[in-house]
């Protein structure tokens, strides 16, 4: 079980840093304008009408189903270790909980 836990984290951190870059070349592709926060310009990553990224925009929004999927794997596990297996492991997790201010 912890083996399938890290390669979860593990996924669900590598998606979170390149879905947003793959979203930023298939947005370059379409020669639409990217902008950190609204107000800084970003270069194009890829070239306006490159197929390739019109194939990131592709996979992007593949991926983008693949990481809400381990989302909700996610929740699930949180949930189940919290009624059926009872080990504290939901509890440790908040930011308001006793156990990780008493481990720190």
């Amino acid at each position: 079980m912890r083996t399938l836990a890290g390669l979860t984290h593990i996924a669900l951190y590598a998606l979170l840093i390149v879905l947003p870059l793959m979203g930023w070349a298939n947005a370059s592709s379409r020669d639409w304008p990217v902008a950190l926060f609204a107000r800084i310009p970003l270069p194009y990553l890829s070239s306006p009408g490159s197929r390739f990224g019109h194939a990131l925009g592709d996979w992007h929004a593949n991926l983008a189903w693949v990481l809400l999927a381990l989302v909700v794997l996610h929740v699930c596990a949180a949930i189940y270790h919290h009624l059926v297996l009872r080990d504290g492991t939901l509890i440790r997790m908040l930011p308001t909980s006793r156990d990780s201010k008493s481990t720190s």
